[in-house]
């Protein structure tokens, strides 16, 4: 790769290859993701990376190296590619820093996708228990330092939408609202949705999948403020309680909407009453099937924190909601992943302590990016957190 590393010669064949390694690692690691919104935006990851193979001393290309050499580590237990894929993550950081220093150079494609190339192999890794967390931290600024419109065209729409679910976990796990529920960001969010409706193959069952990410955006921001709000002294509870639980109710109900619509989008896509010319062929449709399981697992899952939420607002309701959070437990994702896994949304069967425990309900988040629980480059971990919407991320449960 370079003379600082003196590489064997099966590393050089990787570098001279990098883009077909790249893509065999895309493919891998988010397979159902990427092939199922690999046409919805001018630029893919694939080919910005394949665009500049001949750009091999920046920041971005070291974090590109990293990646895909920690995946052929994994892919032939090559441990010493990952010691290799170590310094370059570290020379990466250290490239990606003096782009920061200068703002203009800070809200380039470069920095942002050398950012989110380094917080995926982060996650993969987990050098400690809060690191990809700070990695989030820096994708968020930037994000915000580049504005929503930066993310409407070219690769800067590839960017943002792969990195949009993990922003929810993040803020899940931080007890924040997530800056995406902001309006210039949701009408971002609307604009892309209004751009994929103008496809060819456009079909309500991409409409849906991005109505429902709009709503699941404006969970962490629930959470926050229902917890906020019970720690009020009553008497200020009192006006504040029934417009949040409306709130919170007027989401939960579009959610179900949107659950009940993606059923039968996906019924009529198997049925080929609207098969999209990207979903032709039993490969593609093996793609399709399972990011249908993942989206029906992240929206279950925000459906059974809101239903915590109402429970938290207005314990009368508990009886009725724990029944339905039973229910969607048990409820097939449609259908199951093609690489089946225990998924976090599996555990949302029981969740509640008993109604007789004292004491108000707190609502428990856990998060599923540590680790303990991290998975590698050849498996679709990573493909699971962003096609979930960001939900099996985190584990949440209610107890009192």
């Amino acid at each position: 790769m370079d003379e600082s590393v003196s590489p064997s010669l099966t590393v050089t064949a990787v570098s001279a290859q990098q883009t077909q390694v790249f893509t065999n690692y895309v493919l891998t690691a988010f397979p159902c993701f990427f092939k199922c919104t690999e046409t919805r935006v001018p630029v893919n990851w694939v080919e910005y990376v394949d665009r500049r193979r001949g750009a091999m001393n920046s920041c971005f290309d070291w974090a590109i190296r990293a990646c895909t050499l920690s995946y052929t580590a994994s892919l032939y237990d090559l441990p010493e590619f990952n010691d290799i894929a170590r310094s370059f993550y570290t020379r990466s950081l250290g490239g990606l820093a003096g782009l920061l220093a200068d703002e203009s150079t800070a809200k380039s494609d470069e920095a942002l996708s050398t950012a989110i190339v380094l917080a995926v192999f982060e996650k993969h890794h987990c050098t400690g228990p809060e690191a990809w967390i700070h990695h989030a931290h820096g994708i968020r600024a930037l994000l915000k330092l580049r504005g929503p419109r930066a993310h409407l065209y070219g690769f800067g729409r590839a960017m943002y939408i792969v990195y949009r679910p993990i922003l929810v976990s993040a803020a899940l796990i931080e007890g924040e609202a997530c800056f995406l529920e902001e309006p210039e960001w949701q009408s971002l969010n609307e604009q892309i949705s209004d751009d994929n409706a103008k496809l060819p193959d456009s079909s309500l069952y991409t409409d849906v999948v991005d109505r429902g990410l709009r709503e699941i955006i404006k969970i962490p921001g629930y959470v926050k403020r229902v917890r906020e709000l019970l720690s009020l002294p009553l008497t200020k509870r009192a006006k504040l309680e029934p417009p949040l639980l409306q709130s919170v109710q007027a989401t939960r109900a579009a959610l179900r909407g949107i659950h009940t619509e993606f059923g039968v989008s996906i019924s009529m896509l198997r049925a080929g009453h609207s098969q999209p010319r990207g979903f032709i062929g039993p490969l593609p449709q093996f793609f399709f099937e399972g990011y249908s399981a993942h989206v029906t697992r992240g929206v279950h899952a925000g459906l059974t924190i809101l239903n915590y939420l109402v429970i938290m607002l207005d314990p009368s309701q508990r009886e009725t909601l724990q029944k339905e959070a039973r229910l969607l437990s048990n409820t097939p994702s449609n259908p199951p992943s093609p690489e089946s896994v225990v998924s976090p949304a599996s555990e949302y069967s029981s969740p509640t302590t008993p109604s007789s425990s004292p004491g108000p309900p707190q609502l428990v988040v856990e998060s599923l990016i540590t680790p303990d629980h991290k998975q590698g480059p050849t498996t679709d971990w990573m493909d699971q957190l962003t096609s979930s919407m960001g939900m099996d991320g985190v584990r949440v449960r209610i107890v009192d």
